[in-house]
């Protein structure tokens, strides 16, 4: 049986996290999969540390407690570093990454491959309610990073793969796109893209301001320069 850990990263996503974890849970097939999640959270001012500390009674959750806004890109290292699984992912928690995908991305992984992506611009994905603007923002960074990757969608934030992919690997993002950087410098092996909704959030907003932007702009000038310099 498949053994996995889901990293989910939270800031502020109070009204989200139980219906997500009731959601992710009773999604899974267990009768293939063993997995838990491990939420990172960042202080959050709503109180979702201590709402996923209550709900880890009900759930195979462990919860991180961090002192202060951090950074997705950390958020998910430390996830990583407290798994004790050979199989590991990350997922958004404010509702926008259907949970029973990850059934679909394991069931990859059994196949064979060592990466499995979400892509939100694979034949037969759909965004909902994608905003013009939100659209050309995702499809220039894409367009700028997929001559890095061969990938179709380098920046997705969902997505499983083997630990063996980044074990002899420093990770250090600390921007919003870490899979941008376990493509460049991991052991990838067999990538799977697969097709899926992205669904409209319900209870929060996006968090990507000016900040995170620019660490995305820092991230492929230096990624870049480890592809074709070393």
């Amino acid at each position: 049986m498949i053994q996995a850990s889901i990293i989910i990263p939270t800031y502020n996503e109070a009204d989200n996290i139980e219906p997500l974890l009731k959601e992710f849970f009773s999604s899974i097939d267990k009768t293939k999969f063993d997995v838990e999640v491990i939420i990172v959270d960042d202080n959050s001012p709503d109180g979702t540390g201590r709402i996923a500390d209550q709900l880890s009674v009900r759930y195979p959750v462990q919860v991180i407690h961090r002192s202060g806004k951090l950074g997705l890109g950390s958020a998910v290292r430390e996830g990583f570093a407290r798994s004790k699984r050979d199989i590991i992912g990350v997922m958004d928690a404010d509702l926008s990454h259907d949970p029973r995908m990850i059934n679909v991305f394991l069931g990859e992984l059994e196949k064979g491959a060592d990466l499995v992506i979400g892509s939100r611009f694979e034949e037969g994905s759909v965004v909902e309610k994608w905003k013009w603007w939100r659209r050309l923002i995702s499809e220039t960074g894409v367009l700028i990073t997929r001559f890095l990757t061969g990938v179709k969608d380098p920046l997705s934030g969902y997505f499983v793969l083997r630990k063996k992919v980044i074990e002899n690997v420093k990770l250090t993002s600390t921007g919003y796109k870490i899979l941008l950087e376990i493509l460049v410098k991991g052991d990838r092996g067999t990538v799977k893209e697969i097709p899926f909704r992205f669904r409209v959030r319900l209870h929060s907003t996006s968090k990507l301001g000016a900040k995170e932007y620019w660490l995305f702009l820092k991230q492929i000038i230096t990624y870049s320069l480890y592809k074709f310099f070393g």
